[in-house]
């Protein structure tokens, strides 16, 4: 089908001409005929590359131009800043100057100004909390489009969605439904459930040749052999055979210590065949002084090494600024070689010639070693095939021996993703969710909130009797910590309001309350252990110290801890639990008593990404305690988890705070500010521009910046 067939407006028929597309791809076409211009519900599942993005465009365009708005649901903050540019290109910048925002994170955020917008691309998450904050805006909605819709079996993030879905469906009046995944096979059951037209196509742009690497040779799924020209061991030797005709590989890794080690493996052998040549080796040069630049550490000294030879990892323990360097790097064909863990291929568009898993079975603490589901797999495909730059994509799986050979073509090459299951059924969810239906109005009885957990995946496959003991325990529970009650219908209390407005589980206030309870002040250590043992803290493991060092240190600091470690013997998880909140609590108070980054890697073998990730999740927890202290009347105490929030946030000592409040004044500039005498906001206003200038690290410019600053703060109190 030509573009010009498709009943577009003219505008946005000019915007794809721009884009240089003239005809569209089966999927669209089909979706175009089913329906989709007319606010038919659709679920499309088709490859990655394949124009699934295209098609919610078009479907927006529609509801645009009558007023309603778009809200384009994705699992990652990476993803909603990619489709969010994709959008602003074509609707924005091409188009009638339709805004489009990205929002995720700041859950405590009524989000009212995000109604401004036309296109408003969010995590899942933040979709939930704007729902749960009845955000008026949401009622313009016109079009819902779910992207990665596969993950509504996910364990984590399905409920979420899930439920986000439900909600919108009960409070919105008859939105067009739009889901798009790669990688569905029960499209028809998810299509039934959204009372939506099922597309399902395997139409790559790029064609993907799918095989097996074992002695040599890659067996081909349609017959064909191929010997490998490179040498070495099996992984190496593939990845230089694409290199030799000029293509990029991406190696998914099962593991961070993987990925690591096949890059520096790779980064080897690249070396000793002076790939890339002397220009690629000048851009591979910049590329790794820009790390560096980002971050002085160990971690980042081992990747810009990488770098410069010609690999890198990428895995959740890159902090933001290094991931971007890596990807932009490797999408503008500098780095020839990626290694991944899996997060990448749910992630950020970023494919390569040659796709290659090594291993496909990792180590699970739970259940043992355990293969990768057919799901991930195809997942990892997705990213084989550069489309302009490549005529096929190829996605080889290595095996050790021909009967394993065998097995990975019979069940991964051959093989059909699982089906979609909803995972609903977690009490550790249920509680949360139903706290939210019951604090923002949509469910005022028992009835009301089985109506809406009826329009849910789980009781559409299911039905809802299963969950019926699970929803009167979660209930009795809200209610006995005066969460909910339950006298005239189903009504949150204030401090039940205020936790789900947070969007933390209702055990992390409870935990928080118990732990607290008859207590007007906390050490800063002791404030700590408390949110690193709630709930929405407990499952993030940063530090990799040994246990024997947290002892030691707590020979030392034991006398500030509030909550005591059990007996390791008498109740063993519990022990180590608590030891690795420790863990978590000790990083983070090196981090606010101004110990330097590096220092703090170092000490306690953390990685930058996770390192970031621990600072957020636990200013959020931090802020969320003070909240829930204040509310129940407790104020000394909410005050100083005030106080923590904002050290959390800047790294700092108590005494920097007022000074931190300055424009590009952080916790390096803030002590030397201090150490130089200017302590407060008012010796600033005070000091002239040349004395503050001479302070390390300032300059003239800065200096006129802070200064200008704190004469504004004065003037405003």
């Amino acid at each position: 089908m030509r573009v010009e067939e498709a009943g577009l407006s003219r505008w946005l028929l000019e915007a794809l001409r721009r884009e240089g597309i003239e005809t569209f791809y089966p999927p669209q076409a089909e979706a175009l005929e089913r329906g989709l211009l007319q606010g038919r519900n659709l679920v499309v599942s088709s490859p990655t590359a394949s124009g699934k993005t295209l098609i919610a465009i078009m479907a927006a365009h529609r509801h645009l131009e009558i007023g309603r708005k778009i809200l384009y649901l994705t699992p990652l903050r990476a993803l909603t800043y990619e489709k969010s540019v994709e959008f602003k290109r074509l609707l924005g910048e091409n188009g009638p100057g339709y805004r489009v925002v990205a929002v995720s994170g700041d859950y405590d955020d009524p989000g009212e100004w995000i109604g401004s917008n036309d296109v408003i691309v969010s995590t899942y998450e933040k979709a939930d909390s704007l729902v749960r904050h009845r955000a008026r805006w949401l009622s313009g909605i016109g079009l819902i489009v779910v992207d990665e819709a596969h993950m509504i079996g996910d364990p984590e993030r399905g409920p979420t969605l899930e439920m986000t879905i439900a909600k919108l469906l009960e409070t919105l009046d008859s939105p067009q439904i739009l889901c798009l995944s790669a990688t569905v096979r029960n499209t028809r059951d998810i299509a039934e459930w959204l009372e939506a037209v099922p597309i399902e196509s395997d139409f790559r742009p790029v064609p993907l040749r799918e095989g097996v690497l074992q002695g040599g040779r890659i067996f081909f799924s349609d017959g064909e052999t191929r010997v490998l020209r490179g040498s070495g061991d099996p992984l190496t030797a593939l990845v230089l055979d694409c290199l030799m005709d000029g293509g990029q590989v991406l190696v998914f890794a099962l593991t961070r210590r993987k990925a690591e080690s096949y890059a520096e493996r790779l980064a080897q052998s690249l070396s000793s065949l002076n790939f890339p040549g002397e220009s690629g080796r000048e851009r591979l040069e910049e590329y790794s002084r820009r790390v560096l630049e980002e971050a002085e550490s160990p971690f980042a000294e081992r990747l810009a090494a990488l770098v410069s030879r010609g690999t890198a990892f990428h895995h959740a323990g890159l902090g933001h600024l290094h991931r971007r360097i890596i990807e932009d790097a490797f999408r503008e064909g500098v780095i020839p070689v990626l290694c991944a863990t899996p997060t990448l291929a749910a992630g950020v568009n970023l494919p390569a010639r040659m796709v290659v898993i090594p291993e496909y079975r990792r180590f699970n603490s739970k259940s043992g070693m355990r293969g990768l589901s057919v799901t991930e797999y195809k997942q990892f495909c997705g990213r084989a095939g550069r489309p302009l730059y490549d005529k096929i994509g190829y996605s080889i799986l290595v095996a050790s021996n021909r009967t394993e050979a065998e097995y990975l073509m019979e069940k991964y090459i051959h093989g059909m993703p699982e089906k979609v299951y909803s995972v609903l059924g977690s009490e550790r969810h249920l509680r949360s969710h139903i706290l939210s239906l019951i604090s923002s109005g949509l469910a005022k009885s028992e009835l009301g909130l089985r109506r809406i957990i009826g329009r849910t995946f789980y009781a559409h496959i299911f039905g809802t009797q299963g969950l019926v003991e699970k929803i009167d325990t979660v209930l009795a529970m809200l209610e006995s910590h005066s969460l909910i009650t339950r006298e005239e219908g189903l009504e949150a209390t204030r401090l039940g309001a205020r936790v789900s407005e947070l969007y933390i589980d209702p055990l992390t206030c409870v935990e928080v309350l118990n732990y607290t309870a008859g207590l007007d002040r906390l050490s800063t250590l002791a404030a700590l252990q408390i949110i690193c043992l709630t709930p929405d803290l407990s499952d993030l493991w940063v530090s990799r110290i040994r246990s024997t060092t947290v002892m030691r240190i707590l020979d030392e600091l034991g006398e500030e801890l509030l909550v005591k470690l059990p007996d390791p013997e008498a109740y063993p998880e519990e022990y180590e639990n608590h030891i690795d909140a420790l863990k978590n609590a000790l990083v983070l108070w090196a981090w606010v008593n101004e110990v330097h980054e590096r220092e703090i890697y170092e000490r306690y073998n953390v990685e930058p990404g996770d390192f970031a990730a621990l600072r957020e999740r636990a200013e959020w927890i931090s802020y969320s305690a003070s909240s829930v202290l204040e509310v129940v009347g407790r104020r000394k105490l909410s005050a100083q988890y005030r106080i923590l929030t904002e050290r959390l946030r800047h790294g700092v000592m108590e005494e920097l705070l007022e000074l931190v409040t300055l424009p590009e004044i952080g916790r390096v500039r803030g002590r030397m500010l201090w150490r130089s005498g200017f302590k407060k906001l008012e010796d600033v206003r005070r000091a002239s521009i040349d004395d503050l200038a001479k302070v390390p690290g300032i300059g003239t410019a800065i200096a006129s910046k802070i200064k200008r600053a704190a004469e504004d703060l004065g003037s405003e109190a």
